[in-house]
C-alpha cells in the first residue's frame, strides 16, 4: 500500500514539475504599445536623445525633433 502511495506522489510531483516548466516556456504576450527598443532607432534619433539627456536641448525641443525624424522614417524619398 506504502509502495502505491509513494508512486501516486511522484507521478503528481512528476505532473506539477512539467506544468510549470510548460508555463516557463510560454511565450509572453507581445505588447504593441511598447517603445521601439533602441535597436531600431536611427543614429539621429539616438544622438538627440543623447542631447536632451544632456541638458543639451529642453523637452519641446526634443519633441519637435523627434517628430521630424520619425517624419523622414515614415516618408522616405
Amino acid at each position: 500500500m506504502l509502495m502505491l502511495l509513494l508512486g501516486l506522489m511522484a507521478v503528481a510531483v512528476l505532473v506539477l514539475l512539467l506544468l510549470v516548466v510548460a508555463r516557463m516556456l510560454e511565450a509572453p504576450p507581445q505588447n504593441p504599445e511598447l517603445p521601439p527598443s533602441p535597436r531600431q532607432r536611427s543614429a539621429a534619433e539616438e544622438e538627440l536623445r543623447r542631447r536632451f539627456a544632456a541638458g543639451e536641448i529642453n523637452e519641446i525641443e526634443f519633441i519637435e525633433k523627434q517628430a521630424i525624424l520619425r517624419m523622414d522614417d515614415e516618408n522616405p524619398e
